[in-house]
């Protein structure tokens, strides 16, 4: 139980920090694609005309991730779901900036 509310904490400290990166980033570069690459999968719900749920996966995202490799035992599972997580993430940015420019 102690595992899960911490994870649920850094899922919610990594959401914040990923957000005010994105908005500072967007601001420079006047787009939208920081925010892509840090919630692709917001972004591709954006993408779709599926607004109502962009907000949502934002701000489920890095909980979700975290939760999930705190649930795990053993680090050898963790690093696995680590390395799953950040390749679902990547493939999905690329499919949300690939949307982006469509």
């Amino acid at each position: 139980m102690k595992r899960i509310l911490l994870a649920i904490v850094i899922g919610i400290v990594l959401t914040v920090v990923f957000f005010a990166l994105a908005g500072f980033s967007d601001g420079a570069c006047h787009c939208v694609k920081p925010t892509i690459v840090f919630f692709p999968y917001a972004g591709i719900a954006l993408s779709r005309s599926w607004e109502s749920i962009s907000l949502p996966l934002i701000a489920l995202q890095f909980l979700i991730y975290s939760v999930v490799i705190a649930r795990l035992k053993g680090a050898g599972w963790r690093v696995l779901a680590l390395l799953i997580l950040l390749i679902l993430h990547a493939a999905a940015a690329t499919v949300g900036l690939k949307l982006y420019h469509h």
